[in-house]
């Protein structure tokens, strides 16, 4: 079986290709303008999938990197009592100032899925989203989403070592809380994809498995 050094050169060589392959198709480096709905959601799709990857193979070169983590100690006498004194004065917490707060944030590479608890739509703003999106306006969709999130997957693709380290403190710090195993489904969006693409996506959960096989979990 191929090593692993060499798995993830060419995990990493056939998503930049893959990348470079939709830049073709839709300019996603740079430039504003719009895509077709139905262009625009087969984009999209590449794109998370390939962001998928990546996190993975991330998660292969972090487990060959050693980090020592410390976790914070709040010492007794630091924990607020419930007869403290009225006259204690809780520190002083800056507060963000318009500018700071109205200004506008990218998306960054999130290292681990955010889950987020979805709560069931309302079916009259679901009807008013439709109306907006039924007319010939709706044609076409801007594709700036879609070349924010390709600049944050390149700029990740050409330093993994940087995100790679950031992932394995990551690791470290949720194997230290006593957080569960993370777990590695196979992709089951693998549409409009290469044969490459399609068997690193069957063969990463795998080897994901045996690079955490060491972390403890009674899940």
């Amino acid at each position: 079986m191929q090593d692993t050094s060499s798995f993830v050169a060419a995990g990493l060589r056939a998503l930049r290709e893959e990348m470079a392959d939709l830049d073709f198709m839709a300019g996603l480096s740079s430039g504003e303008g719009g895509l077709g709905r139905r262009l625009y959601a087969q984009l999209r799709a590449r794109l998370i999938l390939i962001e998928t990857l990546l996190r993975r193979l991330l998660v292969l070169m972090a487990a060959s990197i050693e980090v020592s983590i410390k976790m914070p100690v709040i010492p007794e006498a630091a924990t607020p009592l419930s007869g403290s004194s009225c006259n204690e004065t809780a520190p002083f917490q800056p507060t963000a100032t318009t500018s700071q707060s109205e200004a506008p944030r990218r998306r960054g590479f999130p290292l681990l899925p955010r889950l987020r608890e979805r709560i069931p739509a309302d079916p009259d703003v679901i009807a008013l989203l439709k109306t907006e999106h039924s007319g010939p306006q709706a044609a076409f969709r801007s594709k700036t989403p879609l070349v924010h999130r390709y600049c944050t997957i390149m700029g990740v693709l050409r330093h993994p070592e940087r995100a790679a380290r950031r992932m394995a403190y990551r690791l470290a710090r949720l194997r230290a809380e006593g957080a569960a195993r993370p777990l590695c489904l196979t992709p089951v969006n693998l549409k409009r994809v290469g044969e490459e693409i399609s068997l690193i996506a069957a063969t990463l959960p795998e080897r994901v498995s045996r690079a955490l096989s060491t972390w403890y979990d009674t899940g």
